[in-house]
């Protein structure tokens, strides 16, 4: 019977182990693979010797790998890694490589030895409950935010019954005043449900419909100069003959709310609230940022003659949940649905503001016919 030598029954061993192995120098390089792994990968053992085994593993894991690896090794410690590894007929596998120092008898080391096996289909498995929890995850943050857009949009329509109120009680001991402010509170309530109840519907099912500017901001007026507050005025600079857009009209209501609840808010004693519509050209020497394209546009714009924000403000204002109310005021989503309401009809929002001079808020949202007067060419947007 031939006598097998103590390297070849070692390597006879390793090529009929279960597992790829491998086995690296004191200098970190490798040295020798055993069989599974040159059948794995179909490279020779001298195409894997020193770093030629990192070709095979993916872009995206290598230098994590050898980050991994290479600290480990200075460590002399134990590792496990996961890592995509390219089989012989070009699929990227995912593999667990378990690495162990090793040593002599006299306890100098001598460098690693490791072993790797195919987790692919758990690998994938559990990238599957990854993406599941994680769409469960995003679901949940989207009911969040429907579930606090529409508190804040009630918050508003709370503050424009409070203007009511305030008004009632300031002025008790004349009934007829009273009469009057109570029959618009009554109608303000009613036009409130109903912005409410499309709100609630759009945002179940977001419409995109012809709207005329002037007449939203009629029906709406009501609750806007309610949510104005008794110590402020609401006036309206509108276009004689504005261009009609397309878009949600309760989402457009509910920006209109959103811009003048901020401006009263801007304002801790009295002052007024501007609305402003315009049919505008917008030119592309008018256009410093790629948020909107040459065409035409009606501009709406809420003007208040409140504090301001300064630049550092500004830089954070469409920022959701951000606010410079004290707690219980502000929500810090207001500006940031105005935005998004924007942007999905096609449009933009800008600010201008300083301290002490008050805010300018401005929608642009695309026209979807002719306009019958457009702004002249020198007219200020």
């Amino acid at each position: 019977m031939e006598e097998i030598s103590g390297e070849d029954a070692f390597q006879h061993l390793m090529d009929a182990a279960p597992v790829m192995i491998w086995i690296s120098g004191p200098e970190k390089l490798c040295i020798w693979f055993n069989k599974p792994w040159l059948e794995f990968t179909g490279r020779s053992l001298e195409q894997e010797i020193d770093n030629g085994w990192a070709e095979g593993v993916h872009p995206d894991d290598l230098a994590q790998c050898l980050e991994a690896y290479v600290s480990h090794f200075d460590r002399r410690a134990p590792f496990r890694l996961e890592y995509r590894l390219r089989r012989a007929d070009g699929e990227y596998r995912w593999v667990l490589d378990t690495g162990a120092p090793r040593v002599d008898a006299q306890g100098a080391f001598l460098g690693y030895i490791g072993s790797c096996i195919d987790i692919n289909g758990l690998k994938r498995a559990e990238l599957g409950l990854r993406d599941r929890a994680a769409t469960h995850d995003m679901v949940l943050d989207a009911l969040d935010r429907i579930a606090g857009s529409i508190a804040h949009e009630f918050k508003n329509l709370v503050g424009a019954f409070m203007g009511d109120l305030w008004f009632i009680r300031r002025h008790a001991d004349d009934p007829d005043a009273v009469r009057r402010r109570t029959d618009e509170a009554e109608a303000g309530a009613i036009q409130s449900g109903r912005l409410l109840d499309q709100f609630l519907e759009a945002v179940r099912q977001p419409k995109s419909e012809g709207v005329r500017i002037n007449q939203l901001i009629a029906d709406a007026q009501l609750v806007l100069r309610g949510a104005t507050g008794e110590r402020h005025r609401l006036e309206m600079d509108l276009a004689a003959q504005p261009d009609e857009t397309r878009g949600d009209p309760a989402h457009l209501q509910a920006a209109l709310l959103n811009l003048v609840a901020n401006a009263r808010d801007a304002m801790p004693n009295d002052g007024t609230v501007t609305i402003v519509t315009r049919n505008v050209v917008m030119r592309p020497e008018m256009l410093d940022e790629r948020d909107l394209t040459p065409g035409r546009y009606i501009m709406i714009a809420v003007r208040d003659t409140g504090v301001g924000m300064d630049g550092e403000v500004l830089q954070h204002a469409f920022e959701p949940l951000f606010t410079t109310k004290e707690s219980g005021r502000g929500t810090g989503l207001g500006l940031s649905q105005v935005r998004a309401f924007a942007r999905n009809s096609g449009g933009t929002v800008r600010i201008e503001s300083a301290p002490g001079k008050g805010t300018t808020v401005r929608i642009y949202l695309p026209q979807t016919r002719s306009a019958a007067r457009l702004s002249r060419p020198g007219e200020k947007h």
